[in-house]
């Protein structure tokens, strides 16, 4: 077997930077060809493996470190994307599938063809016709300058909805419905349902979050003041001028995959979020 693999490490965790030299090494001896982010490659003293992430036109990614890792990596790496392994390496690391300590029987179990894979929806957003880089976990929309309320109109499929003031307002994936949002008091939402859930942050009236299917146009339109900013997975951040004082979000015609081992959505759930902790 042979192909070619990408790989994407914290650089600010020693384990995790030896962890990588010894997934390059089962991989080259497989036959792979191997890219490494220009900042783990120059680490790992391999600058002839060095690519950016979004030249990575590989078969599989593996990530280890957390989901901000993951999270970064989806908003750049080319589309299609290719599908991810996840090895665990950050503080909670509800995308990622494999601890420490397995990875390396993980990688192996993928070399054997050992593995299912789970798609994730992804969210596409714009300010007019500029398209923002999808989001995988969530669109916040949150005001310019620090402790300042924003007034937003919610329309869907142009209908109005809600006139909203709040700090800000997020828009999330059943995936990104685990994270912020959640945090927030949003709802966590089954990954076989296709929606989406706009959650108020801090609003200063009693606003409930709202799940629309995902087959629906949202538009958030600001009213007071007529700028903001748009905060995508927490990566990327774009203006909303005057010119344009709106954003558009609706699903994205991509998907994100990961290469998952057993294990349900439920399972993790328990295991890393909420729940109890007893045996089931």
């Amino acid at each position: 077997m042979s192909g070619k693999a990408g790989i994407i490490a914290r650089t600010d965790r020693e384990e995790a930077i030896s962890l990588a030299d010894r997934i390059v090494e089962i991989l080259l001896k497989e036959g792979y060809d191997v890219l490494l982010e220009p900042a783990l490659a120059e680490i790992m003293h391999k600058p002839e493996l060095s690519a950016q992430l979004d030249r990575m036109r590989v078969d599989v990614i593996i990530t280890i470190g957390g989901d901000g890792t993951i999270l970064r990596t989806c908003l750049q790496i080319p589309k299609p994307e290719p599908p991810i392994l996840a090895v665990d390496m950050g503080v909670r690391g509800f995308l990622t599938e494999v601890p420490p300590e397995r990875a390396i029987e993980a990688v192996k179990k993928y070399l054997r063809g050992e593995y299912t894979i789970e798609q994730c929806s992804k969210i596409a957003s714009y300010i007019g016709d500029k398209r923002l880089p999808d989001a995988l976990n969530e669109v916040f929309v949150t005001s310019r300058h620090l402790a300042k309320i924003l007034h937003v109109k919610v329309s869907m499929n142009d209908e109005t909805v809600m006139s909203c003031r709040a700090d800000g307002v997020i828009i999330a994936s059943q995936v990104g419905s685990t994270g912020y949002a959640l945090s927030a008091g949003g709802p966590i939402i089954d990954p076989g349902l296709e929606a989406f859930v706009l959650t108020p942050v801090c609003p200063i009236t009693s606003i409930r979050p709202i799940v629309f299917p995902s087959s629906s146009t949202v538009k958030i339109e600001m009213i007071r003041p007529r700028t903001a900013m748009v905060v995508i997975d927490g990566q990327y951040q774009k203006m909303i001028n005057e010119d344009e004082p709106s954003l558009t979000i609706r699903k994205s015609e991509h998907k994100s995959s990961f290469i998952r081992f057993g294990g349900s959505f439920y399972q993790r759930l328990k295991a890393r979020l909420l729940f109890s902790r007893e045996e089931s």
